[in-house]
């Protein structure tokens, strides 16, 4: 995710994924309308910051993408920052799940 653009169409693929309404989603994250949720995905508000955690688990996606890309295109300079001094921070459930394997196999001698 790089733009405002591309928050918007990970969060409209996102809530179309979860199988739940707006208004649902809306109330388990602690929006008082739905309608914040349509101006997100078509670009015209951010997502709070604060949201993200809510957001991303009543959406059932993982909250470290969305706050990567949340990141990355509302404050690059503190991205960049994240990035390089915490990198682990912004590692993703699957890329966890990831990088587990590849070290068992590294301990395991199944990889050299």
């Amino acid at each position: 995710m790089k733009t405002n653009i591309d928050v918007a169409n990970y969060l409209s693929r996102s809530l179309r994924a979860s199988g739940k309404t707006n208004m649902q989603i809306a109330a388990e994250a602690g929006f008082a309308h739905a309608n914040v949720l349509s101006m997100i995905t078509k670009g015209d508000t951010k997502v709070p910051m604060a949201r993200i955690p809510a957001l991303a688990k009543a959406m059932g996606t993982d909250p470290k993408i969305l706050l990567d890309g949340c990141l990355a295109v509302y404050h690059p300079e503190l991205h960049k920052v994240i990035s390089s001094l915490a990198p682990g921070a912004l590692i993703s459930r699957g890329e966890l799940a990831l990088i587990r394997v590849l070290r068992h196999a590294v301990r395991s001698k199944m990889i050299a």
